[in-house]
Order: C-alpha cells, then sequence, then structure tokens
C-alpha cells in the first residue's frame, strides 16, 4: 500500500511539473485565472497533540495510553476568489493498541474537521505559497477492553464489564501556513498541497462524556495539536467574464 502511494504521488509531480502534453500547460505569458474550484484527498494528516489527561488512569487500571501522534485520512474542497481561497476538509483517524500483558485493548477514532480561509501570498506558474487562518473541531470515541474470565455467553452479555466506550470534543482556532503545486493559469490542473499548522484551543479543557452512563467526575483534554497535512487533487480555474461561470 505504501508503495502504491509513493508511486502514485511520484507520477502525480511528474505530470505537474513535466507532463506540458498530457496538461496542456498554457505559455508563461498567460494570466493568472481569478476564479477556482479544487476536490482534493487528504493522504493523509499526521497529527501530534498534548498527552491526555486521562493516559495516567488508564495506565493504572491495566489499559494501554492514548498515543499523541495519529494519521488521518479524508477529502476536501476550495473555492478560490483572486489569491483568498475558502476551503473546507474532513479526515477521519483509526487507531489499535493492544497490551499484552493485560490482555487490553485501545481503540481511537477521531474525526477532524477544517474550515480555512487561505491568503495565496506568493504565486508562480505552477506553484503557490500563503498562510491561512480557520476553525478546527475533533470528535474522538475511545473504546477500552480488558479480557474476561467469563466464559458463559449470556452471563457476558447481561454484565458486560469488560468494555468502555466515551468520547471527548475539542475545537479552536487553527493557524499555519500551506504550498501547493498547481496551475492558476489554465483551465484544468492537477493539485499537490503541503499544509503546516497548529491549533490553539478555546477552552482550557473539556470533559470526556458517555452514552451509557451519567459520571461527574472526568480529567479535562483541550487537545492542542500540530499536523502535516498532504492533500492531492483536481482543479479548475476561469475567468470570471468567462459566460457560463461568470455568476460565480
Amino acid at each position: 500500500m505504501k508503495k502504491n502511494c509513493l508511486m502514485l504521488l511520484l507520477t502525480f509531480l511528474a505530470t505537474s511539473l513535466c507532463g506540458q502534453d498530457f496538461l496542456g500547460l498554457p505559455e508563461r505569458s498567460a494570466p493568472f485565472m481569478d476564479r477556482g474550484l479544487n476536490l482534493y484527498l487528504v493522504i493523509p494528516s499526521f497529527m501530534i497533540s498534548s498527552p491526555s489527561n486521562i493516559n495516567r488512569f488508564l495506565v493504572e487500571n491495566g489499559y494501554p495510553h492514548i498515543p499523541r501522534g495519529s494519521l488521518n485520512y479524508g477529502l476536501g474542497g476550495s473555492y478560490r476568489w483572486n489569491r483568498i481561497e475558502v476551503s473546507a476538509d474532513g479526515a477521519f483517524g483509526n487507531q489499535v493498541i493492544t497490551n499484552p500483558f493485560t490482555g487490553s485493548e485501545l481503540l481511537r477514532r477521531p474525526f477532524t474537521g477544517n474550515l480555512n480561509l487561505n491568503y495565496i501570498l506568493f504565486r508562480w506558474d505552477y506553484m503557490t505559497i500563503g498562510p491561512f487562518i480557520g476553525y478546527s473541531f475533533t470528535e474522538t470515541d475511545l473504546i477500552v477492553s480488558k479480557f474476561s474470565t467469563d466464559d458463559d455467553f449470556y452471563s457476558l452479555l447481561a454484565n458486560p464489564s469488560t468494555t468502555v466506550k466515551i468520547n471527548h470534543l475539542s475545537d479552536g482556532i487553527i493557524a499555519g501556513f500551506s504550498v501547493a503545486v498547481q496551475g492558476l493559469r489554465q483551465e484544468a490542473t492537477g493539485i499537490f498541497r503541503l499544509k503546516f499548522a497548529y491549533r490553539i484551543p478555546f477552552d482550557e479543557g473539556l470533559a470526556w462524556e458517555s452514552n451509557f452512563s451519567n459520571f461527574t467526575r472526568t480529567p479535562l483534554d483541550n487537545f492542542p495539536y500540530f499536523f502535516i497535512q498532504f492533500e492531492m487533487g483536481v482543479g479548475a480555474n476561469w475567468k470570471k467574464g468567462d459566460p457560463w461561470m461568470d455568476k460565480f
């Protein structure tokens, strides 16, 4: 899988940078088009957050701890008005951590959504660089399980005390910059974008919750994080005066 992704990435870069015959790149004298629409895959987004405040309690009770890093995959889109670009994307993650000594398992499934306002500070024929700022939220489902000595199926269902499911919602302001390989002088283009950003939480910490319990005391988490995100997709550009897209 990793080899296939790498080959796809290298093929895309070679096509974007050198494949004039394939993409029909315009001459350097062509003007930049002032409107654009992009669709892209997030493949992947690597996030590293602060340690969770519930890790100590997890380890004390024989569970694995929540890792700081995670890989998430998703999709997104953006609309560009001259140098200003609005983008939105969402990415899912799935992590399974086991502790063979205690026979326990931790399953984390985060979903992160970002709504960004980008500004193209520098642009060349096939590259753009600029900062962005936006809103980011993460909803995390966490399931921790232990080995059970109960060998009776009906008894286990009647007293399911080996698994706990909790969830947490965190959000904040996200700020960073992006570097993109794309053509803004042509109607159709491929896109390869690299983003670096940091999320500043709105709250000092929010409680963990559960749909299956009404517990009242819980450590607080806010999960500030740094991320590096790779995006690959396709885009369409046009001039405002084009009849079929004039209203956009």
